[in-house]
C-alpha cells in the first residue's frame, strides 16, 4: 500500500473562475521522495496545504499510511503527523535556534525534548547555534533550522514548499545536498516543491508536473527527461528546440544537448544558418537559423568545435550519429 495517496483531489478557492487543483491522483512510497514542480500558480502551493489539512479540498481523498484524513470527521492538521518547511521557514524571532527546533514537542519530556533537538541540530551541521536567535542567523541557517525542527517532530511525510527558493546558487546546491542526504538516510518519505528543473531532477526518485491544476506527467527524472510530454514539460527542465522536420509529419522536441552540426546531407534533420556563438567555457552554444523555424535553434558543441557566423551546416541528432 502506498503510504501517501491522493486520489481525484480538487480545490477552488471562493470566488476564483477556475480550480486551483483539479482531479489530481498522486501516490507515494514509503521513503520515496517526489519533486512537485510546475509554473507560478499551476496549483503546486495549493495541493501541498490540502494535503497538511490548511485547507479543505472541493473533493478528492488523502490517505496517509491507510489513515482517511479528510473523512466525514476530518483529522486537523496538528493531529495528522505531516511536517512543511516553507520558503521562509517561519521560525519564531523571540525564541532562540534551541527552542525553536523543540517547538511542537511538548508532549515530551524536557529530556527527551532536549534530545530530540540536538540529535536534529547535528544533523544540519548547527548543534553549536542552539543558543543564537534567528536575526542572528544567514538565510541558509535559518532553513537549516527550520528543518531541523520539522526533523525533531519525526513526521510521517514531509512537504518542502520551495524551501530553497529564497538562497542564491551555490547555497541553494549546498542545502539541498545536504536535506537531500537526510532525508534519504532517515527513510522520510517527502513532496518536494519546486519551480527550478536542476533541483525536481536532483531531488526526486519521481518528478509530478502540475500545469493549470492538472497533473501532467509523473516520471522518473530520466524519463521527464528524455520523453516529456509535452514541449511545455521539456521546457521545465532547460532550453528546448522545436525542429520542424522533412522526415515525419510533426516537429521533433530536441534539447541542444540531443544535437549535432553536420556538413549538408540529404540525411540531415534540417539546414540552417550560424548566426551566434556563445562560448561558455566547458561548451559552446550555437544558435542556427532555419527556414520555418522561430526561435533560433540551439546546439551545443564541443569548446573547440570550430564554428563561425554565417556557416551553413545540418542538424542531425546524436543518435544518427552513432547509428
Amino acid at each position: 500500500m502506498p503510504h501517501l495517496e491522493v486520489e481525484h483531489l480538487s480545490h477552488r478557492y471562493p470566488g476564483a473562475g477556475k480550480p486551483a487543483v483539479s482531479d489530481v491522483s498522486l501516490s507515494l512510497e514509503t521513503g520515496e521522495i517526489v519533486a512537485l514542480i510546475g509554473g507560478s500558480g499551476c496549483g503546486k502551493s495549493t495541493l501541498l496545504r490540502c494535503i497538511a489539512g490548511l485547507e479543505d479540498p472541493s473533493a478528492g481523498e488523502v490517505r496517509l499510511g491507510g489513515r482517511h484524513l479528510n473523512a466525514k470527521q476530518a483529522i486537523p492538521p496538528e493531529r495528522r503527523r505531516i511536517g512543511m518547511v516553507s520558503q521562509s521557514g517561519d521560525l519564531f524571532p523571540h525564541l532562540n535556534v534551541f527552542h525553536n527546533t523543540t517547538f511542537g514537542l511538548r508532549k515530551l519530556s524536557r529530556g527527551e525534548r532536549r534530545e530530540r533537538a540536538l540529535e536534529s541540530l547535528e544533523l544540519v551541521g548547527l548543534a553549536d547555534f542552539a543558543d543564537r536567535y534567528p536575526a542572528e542567523l544567514s538565510g541558509g541557517e535559518a532553513q537549516r533550522v527550520a528543518i531541523a525542527r520539522t526533523l525533531a517532530f519525526q513526521p510521517d511525510l514531509l512537504l518542502l514548499d520551495e524551501p530553497f527558493s529564497n538562497l542564491d546558487v551555490i547555497l541553494r546546491e549546498q542545502l539541498r545536498t545536504l536535506t537531500l542526504g537526510i532525508l534519504r538516510n532517515q527513510g522520510i518519505t517527502s513532496l518536494f516543491v519546486t519551480h527550478h528543473g536542476d533541483d525536481a531532477l536532483a531531488a526526486g526518485d519521481r518528478i509530478a508536473v502540475l500545469r493549470d491544476g492538472k497533473l501532467i506527467q509523473c516520471d522518473p527524472p530520466r524519463q521527464i527527461w528524455k520523453a516529456p510530454t509535452d514541449p511545455g514539460v521539456a521546457a521545465l527542465f532547460g532550453g528546448i528546440n522545436i525542429l520542424p522536420c522533412s522526415r515525419t509529419s510533426r516537429p521533433l522536441c530536441l534539447r541542444p544537448e540531443q544535437l549535432r552540426l553536420c556538413p549538408l546531407n540529404p540525411d540531415c534533420l534540417a539546414r540552417g544558418t550560424v548566426e551566434r556563438i556563445d562560448f561558455l567555457g566547458s561548451n559552446q552554444l550555437v544558435l542556427l537559423r532555419v527556414p520555418n523555424s522561430e526561435p533560433l535553434i540551439k546546439v551545443r558543441v564541443d569548446p573547440d568545435h570550430a564554428v563561425s557566423p554565417g556557416m551553413e551546416l545540418g542538424i542531425e541528432t546524436k543518435e544518427q550519429e552513432t547509428a
